[in-house]
């Protein structure tokens, strides 16, 4: 007999424990499991990253690059100030708060 282990002891072994020379199925489903797990939570971390993106849609242009650089920086850096502030922006309206045209710009838009 070249096995250390009888037949009769490999009947008693539990299901989880896998018999010399067989395929250990166990580490197999957990290696999956591991691979759809870290997947799940890699999309629910660049879903949650996008939502300032997502905000500032329809904003006007500055407003969308300050958004999409604070939030690359976010993102590269892992620094949550970053996030915030993007989140904060596309938040509020800058061209209601900070008009970045002048009073002169304005007489020629409505003279026109």
């Amino acid at each position: 007999m070249n096995s250390s282990i009888s037949d009769e002891a490999l009947a008693r072994l539990p299901f989880w424990v896998t018999a010399p020379g067989e395929t250990d199925g166990f580490l197999i489903v957990v290696g999956i499991s591991l691979i759809a797990v870290l997947l799940g939570f890699g999309a629910l971390y660049f879903t949650v990253q996008a939502i300032p993106d997502r905000m500032a849609a329809g904003a006007h242009k500055v407003q969308m690059q300050l958004v999409g650089v604070l939030g690359l920086i976010s993102l590269f850096t892992l620094n949550n100030a970053f996030w915030i502030a993007a989140i904060l922006i596309a938040a509020v309206p800058l061209h209601e708060i900070l008009p970045l045209e002048t009073k002169t710009d304005l007489r020629e838009h409505t003279d026109a």
